[in-house]
């Protein structure tokens, strides 16, 4: 009776970690599409299972799992080999939660703006819109992420030649799809003042700072045709 009943119980339990260690391929799988192709179907399963031991899910929300797959990746020694992995990651995550971000409450307007001065565009303070996010990596996540796109069927992906080719990433939900942008130093520097709530006069100074010619007007037709730029809750 008693071995029995012990052995039913072991095979329940062996059949519920083999369904989690499948959650934890499958979600990770739906947030890190690139990350499976550059490891392959079979690595990305043992990532996944690794992972998942050393970061269980503390929130009953799935989408939630990978938050913590760049940093897994940094300290892990099986993929130590490829630097790069953990900025492909990080581009990967910021796509995934910007699909799920809010709506911005109060986006900017090219007629709000045009009303103006140049006074108050300079005290003007501006919050990106929720799914934006800015990224910074020392390798080319950007041009790796952008090489697994839009593939035909069987067709070989095709990495970039430099890998560890620093890259300034902005990360925007005009409409509804994520899209991963490349930017310049300077516009990266103004983007991150207005995102930690400094005026847009502060962004412009950054900016200055990296570029002297650095497209005022430009940049601003850019971002509103972006969304990007909410009104800064009073």
């Amino acid at each position: 009776g008693f071995s029995g009943a012990q052995e039913s119980g072991l095979r329940r339990f062996a059949r519920y970690r083999g369904n989690l260690v499948a959650t934890w391929e499958k979600t990770l799988a739906g947030a890190y599409p690139v990350m499976q192709a550059l490891v392959g179907d079979e690595f990305f399963a043992a990532l996944a299972c690794a992972y998942g031991h050393a970061h269980p899910s503390d929130s009953g929300d799935l989408n939630q799992f990978g938050h913590d797959f760049a940093h897994f990746l940094r300290e892990f020694p099986h993929v130590a080999q490829y630097p790069y992995f953990p900025a492909v990651a990080q581009l990967e995550w910021a796509l995934h939660t910007a699909f799920y971000a809010p709506d911005p409450l109060n986006l900017v307007s090219p007629v709000q703006l045009a009303a103006l001065t140049p006074e108050q565009l300079e005290l003007a303070c501006f919050a990106l819109h929720p799914a934006a996010s800015l990224l910074a990596a020392d390798h080319a996540m950007l041009a790796i992420w952008q090489a697994h796109q839009d593939l035909e069927a069987g067709q070989e992906v095709v990495l970039p030649a430099v890998l560890n080719q620093a890259a300034l990433v902005l990360v925007c939900r005009p409409l509804w799809k994520p899209q991963a942008l490349a930017l310049s130093a300077a516009a990266h520097a103004a983007l991150a003042c207005l995102a930690a709530g400094q005026s847009f006069g502060v962004a412009l100074d950054a900016a200055f700072e990296l570029d002297e010619n650095f497209d005022v007007s430009g940049h601003l037709q850019h971002w509103l045709s972006l969304n990007l730029l909410q009104m800064a809750p009073v």
